[in-house]
């Protein structure tokens, strides 16, 4: 093991992959099969640890809202129910329900249709199941480009370790283990920017032709794949001018005319692509319904032979996916006007700059943190020294990706800054195996390296099932006072409330649950129950969501539940939510004390 770390990272890139190499020897094959062996045996391990998870979680909030128009893509051709997200995820999500024979009902309704989905038959979790399977494909490709790409530029022994520390991270094993866009967009993503790399590196029509496909990919998984894909593409342009000029070489020019070649090929593969996965949707930019065309008056005049050529021209349908940009004008007006979001004790509906810094740094694990903080600083400062562009690649996107998620107005979890990762698991591998070569106090630099990756499997293993609503040590035992929303209570211990109400021999339940929207709790085997209104006080049993405690239903105040604070939890279900006693003779006029008594009550829970 030493001789094998001690060997990598010697070079920060991979040698020319054009240039023929020599074969490898006998006992350097089976080395290279041994490290491969064991990578896929840590995806293996992985898969089995987020499948495990199906029947523990009920549905988060979002799994019907991404079932049911992925269904429709399937069964109908058509896009139609919201076009909010793009249909990559989807349909792949979609598609292993769609396989067991399930259909949409015509409801019209996208939650009660996604709702539907998922109880028929009544085989709930059969069909839960399959519409997560969905997601394992995209962590699979993920696993193996991360070992691909830290394989190629660093090594054998770095894209080992990448692995072990991508397929560790609870915030990965979570997502991957839910049915929405998030892991998806991950995969696409990081196989976009692969190949852009390897394109800038030595540009082609084939590498061109990737990127395009790679890049529209990743924006019909999710439409922040373009603005990561743009930020990705000009960070990674101008580190390497930076580079060139600082050492005074002149980045490789090959002329106009083999550039604007592959700016088209990028380009047309990246519009059909986007066009096929709106099923060549093709749609008139108005119709006849919404005559007069103020937009056709004003410019040509609201009569003549023009204006009326004016008007059949625009009610032609000439628009290919017209889902998709009705997607991006959504997606910018939600973003102009926030989600109500909560952040240390606060709730905004225009999110904060430091959402995003504070998730990362209690949603990771810390060895994870340490490791990829390290390994970032040396690869960042290798590359200036060689002037070595690539090298510090992974490092640069994650950067590009960080700074443009510093701008989002919805902060609605760490999932959304997620396609980092993958990268930060490379540069944490590096970091490693850098460590591994110190000589001045060489043992006790391994001794602290071996530390780091046990406590990454220690803090993964500890934190099953619960990935999704993993919090590191810096969080404390009460994270629901940093982070809430989908980093901490998506809807998902619904089953978990069920088992514990006839535990306690619970017969009624008063029950103020954040989930899926029309759904009806019947389904779930709780008991006798009745919904919770907001500001409604009431005694007897209260099982209550954080973010119905915390931040108040949508449409509703922030307190709608606050009276509860003054009243100590029986109980904590699963991560997500609180289970109270309110004796009759309580006082329920009672509101919340003061912050201090709450936070002693808390503490002492």
């Amino acid at each position: 093991m030493t001789q094998t770390m001690s060997s990598e990272v010697q070079t920060l890139t991979a040698p020319d992959l054009e240039r023929p190499q020599p074969a490898a020897s006998a006992p350097q094959l089976m080395q290279q099969c041994w490290l491969a062996g064991l990578a896929l045996l840590l995806a293996l391990i992985a898969v089995a640890r987020i499948v495990s998870t199906y029947h523990v979680f009920s549905q988060t909030t979002d799994e019907p809202d991404h079932v049911a128009p992925g269904m429709e893509w399937l069964q109908y051709g058509t896009y139609t129910f919201e076009p909010l997200h793009p249909p990559l995820a989807r349909v792949a999500v979609a598609l292993g329900p769609y396989l067991a024979g399930l259909r949409l009902k015509d409801h019209g309704n996208l939650w009660t249709e996604g709702n539907e989905l998922l109880q028929s038959r009544g085989r709930y979790l059969h069909n839960l199941a399959l519409a997560r399977a969905g997601i394992l494909p995209f962590f699979l490709l993920t696993v193996l480009l991360v070992w691909q790409w830290a394989r190629v530029r660093y090594g054998e022994a770095p894209a080992l370790i990448a692995v072990f520390l991508f397929t560790t991270s609870p915030v990965i094993l979570g997502h991957a283990g839910m049915a929405t866009t998030d892991m998806p967009e991950v995969a696409m993503f990081t196989l976009a920017v692969f190949a852009l790399v390897r394109f800038l590196e030595k540009p082609s029509s084939g590498w061109a032709a990737l990127v395009g496909a790679a890049t529209a990919l990743a924006i019909i998984t999710k439409f922040s794949g373009l603005v990561f894909g743009l930020a990705s593409f000009a960070a990674l342009v101008s580190w390497r001018w930076l580079l060139a000029r600082k050492s005074k070489d002149a980045v490789p020019s090959l002329g106009a005319m083999p550039w604007l070649r592959w700016a088209v090929v990028v380009a047309v593969l990246a519009c059909l692509v986007i066009w096929a996965g709106y099923r060549f949707a093709l749609s008139p930019a108005t119709t006849a319904a919404e005559r007069p065309h103020y937009t056709i008056d004003q410019m040509i005049g609201s009569q003549g032979t023009l204006h009326n050529l004016a008007y059949k021209v625009a009610e032609l349908p000439f628009v290919p996916a017209p889902a998709f940009f009705q997607g991006l004008g959504k997606i910018r007006y939600k973003n102009s006007v926030g989600h109500k979001s909560y952040l240390l004790g606060e709730v905004r509906q225009t999110g904060w700059w430091y959402f995003f810094p504070v998730a990362i740094a209690v949603k990771t694990t810390i060895p994870f943190l340490i490791l990829a903080a390290i390994g970032a600083l040396y690869l960042c400062s290798s590359s200036w020294v060689q002037a070595n562009w690539i090298a510090s690649a992974p490092v640069i996107v994650s950067l590009a990706v960080f700074l443009v998620c510093l701008q989002s107005r919805i902060n609605i979890g760490v999932r959304h800054i997620l396609p980092i990762y993958p990268l930060l698991a490379i540069a944490g591998a590096v970091a490693v195996c850098r460590l591994w070569q110190i000589e001045p106090r060489r043992y006790l630099v391994r001794v602290a390296v071996v530390v780091l990756l046990a406590w990454q499997l220690v803090a993964s293993v500890r934190s099953h099932p619960d990935y999704l609503a993993y919090f590191n040590e810096f969080a404390g035992s009460h994270p629901e006072r940093i982070l809430i929303d989908s980093d901490l209570d998506w809807g998902q211990d619904l089953l978990r409330l069920s088992r514990a109400l006839h535990e306690r021999h619970i017969e009624q339940v008063s029950v103020a649950y954040s989930g899926s929207k029309n759904l009806d709790l019947k389904y779930f085997g709780l008991p006798s129950y009745s919904v919770l209104p907001p500001h409604q006080h009431a005694t007897g049993w209260i099982a209550i969501s954080f973010v119905c405690l915390k931040v108040g239903e949508l449409g509703s105040s922030v307190d709608s539940y606050s009276w509860l604070e003054a009243y100590q939890p029986v109980a904590r279900v699963g991560r997500s939510m609180l289970l109270y006693y309110i004796p009759e003779s309580a006082d329920t006029t009672v509101s919340a004390n003061t912050s201090t008594a709450i936070d002693r009550q808390q503490d002492e829970f």
